[in-house]
């Protein structure tokens, strides 16, 4: 894995999209620090001053193991050139976290204008075009892909081609297309970033792949596959599938702890890598067909630990279809625990 190190405040919010995507403002983003490496970022609620000791207590938990963090309040607002908001809520939370020995490094706000730094509130804001202007922190290295948010709806020539087809495609083709639903979500999956290209060099088309998969995932077990395929790969996906076959509802009881942020951590790379790639199927379904794939990306984002974009990607999957249940355990899931048991509790490196 490549480092990039992060020297500067104007450097840590250059990288930001890159570590948390876009944090929908108003939020905290919390980053954790451990021998002076980065841990999983959170994202959570900006504190209001009822909040306070919650706020301190989640990022606590949400940062086990390590020794010191950044926060970043982000806002809705431009910050000008007025007293920075929620100065108070956000010293309080530093107080918090320092007296349980968590040493917070760095207090920023970041506003749609400028930044501010909490421990200089005095000082003149830094405008957002000078982070543009910065020396690569990381020379020759790559900056990693940005992390998507919550998904919007995507370019109309995207959306068009996946209706296409969705109109296109008969019964016939998707119930073949159940007989192996592993190859027809990892087909969708692995075009993804192609939609509204065309066909390629081979002749698949990923919008037609884009709108199989949408079809599948309408199917609870196959949305459930469709999500085991990303956290934990094929392998685990046919296993489960082979049982399901032989045994009824066993192995989805069995995934569905899995589902709840329990057992080993995934391979990052290859999960962030997944939400990305669902991320856009999702920005490309209709919007009367968009929630299951919502779901979808909702539990990826809970799996990486970004609680509060999971929360919000199952509201947006229950205001689309209100009798989806997935997504009100999904709401219930990140209420009751914020992250997987990985991101809260890591396991020793050995």
């Amino acid at each position: 894995m490549e480092t990039v190190r992060i020297r500067t405040p104007q450097s840590l919010l250059r990288l930001l999209p890159h570590l948390v995507g876009a944090p929908e403002p108003p939020c905290l983003v919390a980053l954790p620090f451990a021998g002076g490496r980065s841990g999983m970022p959170m994202v959570l609620d900006l504190p209001d001053r009822s909040a306070v000791a919650a706020t301190a207590r989640a990022v606590r938990g949400g940062a086990r193991g390590a020794d010191a963090v950044v926060l970043v309040a982000c806002l809705a607002d431009p910050l000008g050139t007025g007293a920075l908001p929620r100065r108070l809520e956000l010293a309080r939370v530093a107080e918090r976290l320092e007296r349980a020995g968590l040493r917070v490094l760095d207090a920023l706000a970041l506003g749609p204008d400028s930044w501010g730094d909490y421990a200089a509130p005095d000082a003149a804001r830094g405008p957002l075009a000078e982070l543009d202007l910065l020396d690569d922190p990381a020379p020759g290295v790559p900056l990693p892909a940005p992390i998507p948010g919550a998904p919007e709806t995507g370019d109309d020539r995207s959306i068009a081609a996946v209706l296409g087809w969705i109109d296109a495609l008969g019964a016939a083709e998707v119930d073949a297309a159940r007989d192996d639903p592993i190859a027809a979500l990892e087909l969708a999956v692995e075009l993804a970033p192609g939609l509204g290209s065309g066909p390629g060099a081979l002749g698949v088309d990923p919008a037609r792949a884009a709108a199989l998969a949408i079809g599948l995932v309408w199917s609870p077990p196959v949305r459930d596959l469709a999500i085991e395929l990303a956290l934990d790969g094929v392998d685990a996906a046919r296993a489960t599938l082979a049982a399901l076959d032989r045994d009824g509802d066993v192995a989805g009881d069995a995934a569905a702890a899995r589902f709840l942020g329990t057992g080993p951590a995934p391979d990052a790379a290859r999960l962030l890598d997944r939400l990305r790639r669902w991320s856009a199927i999702a920005e490309a379904a209709p919007l009367e067909l968009r929630a299951p794939v919502l779901v979808i990306v909702g539990f990826l984002h809970f799996f990486a630990g970004r609680g509060r974009t999971a929360g919000r990607c199952a509201e947006l999957a229950m205001a689309i279809d209100p009798t989806l249940t997935m997504a009100p355990l999904l709401r219930d899931i990140v209420d009751a625990k914020g992250a997987p048991d990985w991101v809260l509790r890591p396991a020793d490196p050995e």
